[in-house]
């Protein structure tokens, strides 16, 4: 028997772009989200119920999604500091 079972799948849009979010439930009973980036960049968000770690995993998604913004458009600061 596998470790996790898929319960749900949905989509999320931010700015234009969809990313996949899936739910497993594992063995024990506690449920994770999951949205893949990149082969070696993914985002999980553990819950008690399949409700509980999607709605985690749609609040932290848009965090997620800006700091891999920033992380490839740093900002450049127009002034110095003196």
């Amino acid at each position: 028997m596998p470790d996790s079972e898929l319960v749900h799948q949905t989509q999320m849009e931010l700015d234009g772009d969809n990313y996949q979010i899936l739910v497993f439930c594992r063995r024990d009973g506690r449920y994770f989200a999951q949205t893949l980036f990149e082969d070696d960049d993914i985002i999980i968000s553990d819950g008690l119920s399949l409700l509980d770690a999607l709605g985690k995993h749609e609040r932290l998604l848009p965090l997620a999604v800006v700091s891999r913004q920033l992380k490839r458009y740093p900002f450049k600061p127009r002034t110095k500091r003196l």
